[in-house]
């Protein structure tokens, strides 16, 4: 493996100014209250909204890296309880930047990979995942054969074997759950009628490595992200479009100086196909709707406009905004490997975006992350909503139709 195969590796201490300098101004609670209409929705950290405690905010947690690194505390469970139900959805960092120029969410991303270095780190919660990974290369343990099936399913090339333009990034969720299987062949039917020329790598896909960054596992991740690279590069595609946001992050934040192909979320190039007109939206769809930022694809690669432009194609939907939206959004309840370790925390948040898409007095909650799915979906019924959560390609898809 090559050293550095992904961005500069940055160790804790190299951000000893940034939690030592936090004054705990509690700017990092919320929202700028200029940008708030509703006090209701001041609040933004989804833990720190739920426990209610100062260790659960950004601010705390830059004082639990201080007080570590001065030895003046040791780790305790309600330590580690307090670092891993931060969904690193950087809202944070998004409010504290632009006023202080200091970095909350890499402090707490740094000192989850000091927590799995010193040994001290991970849950028990974790290991399913960490297992998963080990021995089948996706996060949910299926049969890699399973992929292969999806090639002849979806009627593209086989990137293993044949060069192609386009590679077609699944991900785990998207490629196993059967309840998501829709929304893959609905991305595939608008690259092709995109004009795209695509093709899958099968049981030669293996996961980003997201999961493995968010629970502070650097070196494993980086092993899969050497071998991703590798695979990527040997198609001779020029582009690798993802389906998941949280793929789409690590490829553009990690992945890309080390690759030849520029990777895209598949909403980045569906939007530019809409604008040069490769694609037309003709079919009215008559609902109202809102989109819901993912984090990953929002606040991390700052891509607001894209999906918003493609609702704003199809015929007949009426689109608002939620009361936290574009970088003010509230994460969804699944980011940062949270929502996987804690289950009921996580349905409390996604419970609170649901109550905010029903203020809105939408039809339909629409987003593009598969992690965002899953938990609004457990949202809408823990809370028996009537907000309906749509993924965006099945609506264009529907909107576009023919061949």
């Amino acid at each position: 493996m090559k050293e550095n195969l992904t961005k500069t590796r940055e160790v804790l201490s190299q951000y000893r100014e940034d939690y030592a300098l936090c004054s705990k101004c509690k700017i990092c609670h919320g929202n700028h209250v200029q940008e708030v209409n509703h006090a209701r929705f001041f609040r933004n950290c989804p833990s720190g909204s739920r426990f209610r405690y100062e260790a659960y905010y950004a601010s705390g947690r830059m004082e639990l890296a201080r007080a570590l690194n001065l030895k003046e505390i040791t780790v305790t469970p309600q330590y580690k309880h307090a670092l891993y139900t931060c969904m690193e959805c950087g809202s944070c960092q998004e409010q504290c930047y632009p006023v202080k120029q200091i970095w909350p969410l890499r402090v707490i991303e740094l000192l989850r990979e000091k927590a799995v270095a010193e040994g001290w780190g991970l849950l028990p919660e974790h290991e399913p995942y960490l297992r998963n990974l080990e021995e089948t290369d996706n996060l949910l343990g299926k049969p890699q054969a399973e992929r292969d099936k999806l090639i002849a399913e979806l009627g593209v090339k086989d990137a293993a074997k044949e060069k192609c333009a386009v590679l077609l990034f699944t991900g785990c969720q998207y490629a196993f759950k059967s309840e998501m299987k829709q929304t893959l062949k609905s991305g595939v039917n608008l690259l092709k009628k995109a004009g795209a020329d695509v093709g899958l790598l099968g049981a030669q896909e293996i996961c980003c490595g997201a999961p493995l960054l968010e629970m502070g596992d650097r070196d494993f991740f980086e092993a899969f992200a050497a071998e991703n690279i590798r695979r990527f590069d040997a198609t001779g595609a020029e582009t690798v479009i993802s389906l998941c946001s949280h793929c789409a992050s690590v490829f553009a934040e990690e992945y890309a100086p080390f690759m030849g192909a520029t990777p895209l979320h598949i909403t980045q190039f569906l939007s530019t196909a809409l604008l040069s007109g490769d694609l037309k939206a003709r079919k009215k769809l008559k609902a109202t709707v809102a989109w819901h930022d993912p984090c990953r694809l929002g606040r991390r690669l700052k891509e607001y406009d894209a999906p918003r432009a493609i609702l704003d194609a199809i015929p007949g939907l009426k689109r608002v905004e939620l009361e936290r939206s574009r970088h003010n959004a509230l994460c969804c309840g699944n980011g940062g490997m949270a929502g996987a370790a804690f289950p009921e925390y996580g349905v409390w948040v996604a419970n609170e975006r649901m109550y905010e898409a029903e203020f809105a007095e939408i039809d339909t909650l629409v987003t593009a992350c598969p992690w965002c799915e899953e938990m609004l979906d457990n949202g809408k019924r823990g809370r028996n909503s009537s907000v309906k959560v749509e993924n965006i390609l099945n609506l264009l898809d529907a909107s576009v139709g023919g061949k």
